[in-house]
């Protein structure tokens, strides 16, 4: 009997096909099964989708901190804000510390070290719910006050970046003597700058020492100690000899004796080593901000700044491309930041400046070792991210 052409094809295409079956189904039960070959495809498609949204969300992520830094850091009156905070702390507890702030556009929260965790506040303070050392105030009940009104030393924050919609500011005067920016490289440096910057420009010419090797556009001097009797030192390199009295000091990697740490990861997040466990800052967007507003910082007052702008001195002009930006900063997918609401104005805290002497390690201080024996920081704000 004569098959036509045609059905013999047909006979051979289905062997074939079912050849290939039984190859393919051999093939994957020595791999493990339908079940992880399904796994696997899953796995590889969710790490392509991955990758195609990290640029995406990093983009925005990038921008939305810029705008969020930009509308804060521009106002003269939210680094006033947050000095007056700080000190108005300070003085209604004396028992805490405040080292930081977080400047929203209505609201300012302190976070303090030492102190009693529990207790009423005086008002207008209040106690945020998830985070008791971290009293808010509104920003119109703190008023104008007279400079000397509080007492103490005058504040001198930095903006380290932000975390959800408010500004993290770290005041310097209430910290170890030195800030040991640690952790991804390039982070770590893009940070390192932005905080000279700051400094450079809000403090008196003499105030700032930036050494060799901050800025690829600043030949500072090897030795930054050289120069300088009393104010803030910026250097590349942990100093090998031992800071002096009245100088306070920032570097990369770990300074010796009592030093505050700030770890930078891939992501461009900050974590203050010895800061409630919840405070995650993201310093991002820092770099590119500063660079744009760096001519339009508020003088530190009680500074011998003077009112009005004070250009940096050592820095040079900074266009919002300088090397400030890193080029090499990593992207990363998810912005940052702890979750927790935050309460409507009620009572307040208090904390003494720091000074050189042992009492300002507290709470934030490190050994001269770097390890993990720290946490993060946290802020008790919803975060938009």
């Amino acid at each position: 009997m004569n098959v036509p052409a045609g059905w013999t094809r047909l006979i051979g295409l289905i062997g074939l096909l079912i050849l290939v079956v039984v190859v393919a189904h051999w093939i994957v039960r020595r791999k493990g099964g339908w079940g992880a070959l399904r796994r696997r495809v899953v796995r590889e498609l969710t790490t392509a989708a991955r990758a195609f949204a990290t640029p995406v969300r990093t983009a925005l992520r990038h921008r939305r901190g810029l705008r969020v830094l930009g509308r804060l850091l521009r106002d003269a009156s939210g680094w006033t804000d947050a000095g007056t905070a700080l000190r108005r702390a300070a003085a209604e507890r004396p028992d805490a510390r405040p080292y930081a702030a977080l400047l929203g556009a209505d609201v300012v929260g302190v976070y303090v070290a030492h102190g009693h965790g529990d207790g009423a506040l005086p008002e207008p303070w209040a106690r945020d719910a998830a985070e008791p050392r971290l009293w808010w105030i509104s920003r119109a009940d703190l008023g104008s006050a007279p400079e000397n009104e509080y007492g103490g030393e005058v504040p001198v924050v930095v903006c380290l970046g932000r975390a959800g919609t408010d500004a993290v500011l770290l005041d310097l005067t209430a910290v170890p003597p030195a800030v040991s920016v640690t952790g991804e490289r390039r982070t770590a440096r893009a940070v390192l700058q932005a905080l000279a910057a700051q400094l450079d420009a809000r403090l008196p010419s003499g105030r700032v020492v930036v050494g060799a090797g901050v800025h690829p556009r600043h030949h500072g001097p090897t030795d930054v100690f050289e120069r300088l009797d009393t104010g803030y030192a910026v250097s590349a390199e942990a100093p090998e000899r031992n800071r002096p009295g009245g100088v306070r000091l920032l570097t990369l990697g770990v300074a010796h004796h009592s030093t505050l740490i700030l770890e930078a990861d891939r992501d461009g997040h900050l974590r203050l080593h010895g800061g409630p466990p919840a405070l995650t800052v993201d310093a991002l967007p820092l770099a590119r901000a500063v660079s744009r507003l760096v001519r339009d910082l508020p003088p530190v007052p009680g500074d011998g700044a003077g009112a009005g702008p004070n250009p940096p001195k050592s820095l040079g002009t900074l266009s919002p491309d300088d090397d400030l930006v890193e080029s090499g900063l990593s992207p990363t997918a998810m912005a940052v930041s702890a979750t927790a609401p935050r309460p409507e104005p009620g009572t307040a805290p208090a904390a003494p400046a720091a000074t050189d002497s042992g009492d300002e390690d507290g709470d934030l201080a490190e050994p001269t070792a770097f390890g993990p024996a720290g946490v993060s920081a946290a802020t008790a704000r919803s975060s938009s991210s």
